[in-house]
């Protein structure tokens, strides 16, 4: 389902890549820049997108406009319908699920671009951007090694957004979930680290995880984007993700999913659920060939 999206940034790519600015000099995080948008009631976020004539379902093949909520409005469980809040939870969620998958386009053609000019042909500079892409995606072994080169290009590929927001609205009960509202975590991810998380209340005795807290939205769908594509349990996903790619054909959310059984421990339960909700919110077809629409 995911197709090219169109808003890159080309000046940064060739200036990267015909090594007029040094490799070394650049963040591998790489981000878009989205207006940011704060707003303190679901109502003013209502009128927001209205001003915006941004509306749910989208138009097919339309644009979103470029914007980037902070956090969800405190007050979203109180959003009376439950079709109105769907709309206001997706529309939040979206423009950042766009810009994180370009980010990930985007540096998919970064590594592809060097490995096809062969790493006997890249300057020391170029070699360490790659070894540092491989350990943030955490690819182990040698570069040299056309499997690690591989593994490092079906890793670093994007997430199609009728997958990640059905994910984001199961973990997050529409974003009105207590780690949702304290914590702007969207997929239930956790942490070893308590003095970065939230403490479960029912969390099992002498258990040591929280449910991690992230400063805003779009941290934590870079953090959900950066685990799905790097945590081994995901796999399969990935390699799923590749056989599409591979085949010349469309991401297919409904299929992907499927590489997901270790997400949680409910299973086939969980992943039946996912690919229902995509079904049932039409996520599967509304967001075909959407871009982005700076302002």
């Amino acid at each position: 389902m995911q197709k090219t999206l169109a808003v890159v940034f080309p000046l940064l790519v060739a200036l990267l890549l015909t090594g007029f600015i040094p490799v070394q000099q650049q963040t591998i995080d790489v981000r878009l820049h989205l207006k940011p948008l704060n707003v303190v009631t679901a109502a003013e976020l209502e009128q927001v997108f209205s001003e915006l004539a941004y509306v749910w379902p989208p138009q097919p093949g339309g644009t979103i406009p470029a914007i980037e909520l902070t956090t969800l409005p405190p007050d979203l469980s109180q959003v009376e319908g439950v079709k109105k809040k769907k709309a206001l939870f997706f529309r939040s969620l979206l423009p950042i699920v766009l810009a994180e998958n370009e980010k990930l386009t985007e540096l998919r053609s970064h590594v592809a671009v060097f490995l096809e000019k062969g790493l006997k042909q890249l300057s020391e500079s170029e070699r360490r951007w790659l070894e540092a892409m491989a350990r943030q995606y955490k690819v182990k072994g040698s570069i040299d090694d056309v499997r690690i080169q591989r593994k490092l290009l079906r890793r670093i590929d994007v997430v199609p957004p009728a997958l990640v927001l059905a994910q984001a609205a199961n973990e997050s009960a529409w974003g009105t979930s207590r780690f949702a509202r304290q914590g702007n975590n969207l997929f239930g991810q956790w942490t070893y680290r308590q003095s970065e998380g939230i403490v479960p209340l029912q969390r099992p005795e002498g258990a040591t995880y929280a449910v991690r807290v992230f400063a805003s939205i779009d941290a934590s769908v870079r953090a959900y984007m950066q685990n799905i594509n790097s945590n081994a349990a995901y796999a399969e996903l990935r390699q799923l993700r590749q056989q599409m790619r591979d085949n010349g054909e469309a991401l297919d959310s409904h299929v992907l999913a499927t590489g997901l059984m270790a997400y949680s421990a409910r299973g086939e339960e969980y992943i039946s659920e996912l690919q229902a909700m995509m079904r049932s919110n039409r996520l599967l077809t509304v967001l075909e060939s959407l871009s982005l629409k700076h302002i």
